[in-house]
């Protein structure tokens, strides 16, 4: 399957490797779930093996490989808790050695950095060097969904690339001829294709991401009792509220963007702003997450 969405982002790239006028560092921003690792990595074949991007998604030139460093946060669960640990400095000064060494096969070495926030000031400064200085066989390429936690001496040093999300009709058009494709599966993906493709995987993410959008209309037309035992019951696990919500916001905003009614969709938009300053102190470790759920959930 052919990569999904960000048709300029694709062609933007496609054209600076054609005329040889790529950066030594690059920041990848935009949403989770839109294909920013995917393209990074194919990308980053091109670069090593001097060739065309080939968008097969699925597609790895082994020698290319040998080529491509990929630093990610460790993720440990314990007790059935998942944990996302920061990325360490020493991964960074690893990662540098071996940018420091030419490349084994192609025409270029290319670190890729996951969840590049997940770096504190320590390693985003150990970059700097890199990024300062940079040698003639080694590209940097930084992934991320959290923009604002890149220090802006690193932003300023690279040229920034923006994803956004994938329309429906394009996730439509990539996932209708798979097996288990559901008519209501563009509109549950977020427009996000990595959603999509867990979805056609693993039925029960299909059912929960129903169930989210049932559980927005029974709020919207539950009882006050209705509404007090639903925020219970939400409190419970957090992150898997906070994924509920951003589901909500991107079912509330369809709403919006459908609805005539002006007040309709002022409304809607005030419920939008509710959930995502719930959102910002729900990731707070101060906050009361029963009493502000029950909070929000009576407003809604």
């Amino acid at each position: 399957m052919d990569f999904v969405g960000n048709k300029k982002t694709v062609s933007f790239l496609q054209k600076s490797l054609e005329k040889g006028a790529f950066n030594h560092a690059y920041i990848f921003s935009g949403p989770q779930g839109v294909g920013k690792t995917t393209l990074a990595k194919i990308f980053s074949q091109a670069l090593i093996t001097g060739k065309e991007m080939n968008l097969d998604v699925s597609f790895q030139d082994k020698q290319a490989l040998l080529d491509l460093i990929v630093i990610e946060p460790e993720i440990v669960e314990k007790k059935d808790v998942i944990k996302t640990r920061d990325i360490p400095i020493e991964a960074v000064r690893q990662a540098q050695q071996s940018l420091s060494l030419f490349p084994y096969h192609g025409k270029f070495k290319v670190l890729i950095i996951k969840d590049a926030h997940r770096m504190k000031n320590s390693p985003q400064n150990a970059l700097l060097k890199l990024l300062e200085e940079p040698n003639q066989t080694s590209i940097l390429i930084l992934i991320t969904s959290e923009l604002d936690k890149i220090l802006p001496t690193v932003q300023s040093r690279c040229e920034k690339i923006n994803f956004s999300l994938a329309t429906q009709i394009e996730i439509a058009q990539a996932f209708s001829g798979k097996n288990n494709f559901a008519s209501d599966i563009p509109v549950l993906a977020m427009g996000r294709p990595a959603i999509a493709k867990n979805i056609l995987e693993n039925s029960e993410e299909l059912e929960l991401r129903r169930q989210q959008q049932q559980q927005l209309e029974k709020l919207r037309k539950g009882t006050l009792n209705e509404r007090m035992l639903l925020a219970e019951e939400f409190s419970k696990d957090v992150r898997r509220t906070l994924e509920t919500f951003n589901a909500w916001i991107w079912l509330l905003r369809l709403d919006a963007l459908s609805n005539s009614d002006e007040l309709v969709r002022n409304k809607t938009y005030e419920t939008i702003e509710r959930i995502q300053e719930s959102i910002t102190l729900l990731k707070s470790t101060n906050a009361n997450g029963r009493l502000l759920l029950e909070v929000l959930f009576m407003d809604i």
